[in-house]
């Protein structure tokens, strides 16, 4: 079990990735603050995001209650949101993201 300092400075780490113009902004649909990392991905999510990866059985940890381990705090720093910004997520995004949206949305009404 990582210890308090440990911890206190994983979530220094983590305030401080948020804060880089790559992490400012949601990997998926582009809004603004994200406030959830989805370890499937190692990507910064918003809450509506975050609710969508969780139905899809990806493990989504929020930033200011989870506890993230060294490992986690690493890979996060790769900078998968920068990476996956012009690649992989950005296709997949801007076409199935919509989509799951409204269907969540038909569904709830």
């Amino acid at each position: 079990m990582a210890n308090r300092k440990e911890d206190e400075k994983n979530e220094r780490i983590i305030r401080g990735l948020l804060k880089l113009t790559e992490n400012r902004r949601c990997i998926n649909c582009n809004s603004m603050g994200p406030q959830y990392v989805c370890t499937n991905f190692w990507t910064f999510v918003c809450t509506t995001c975050s609710g969508i990866h969780r139905e899809f059985t990806h493990r989504v940890k929020s930033v200011s209650m989870a506890k993230f381990t060294s490992q986690e705090v690493t890979a996060l720093q790769e900078g998968r949101n920068k990476v996956d910004m012009h690649g992989f997520f950005s296709e997949i995004c801007q076409v199935f993201f919509p989509f799951a949206l409204k269907l969540r949305c038909m569904m709830r009404s």
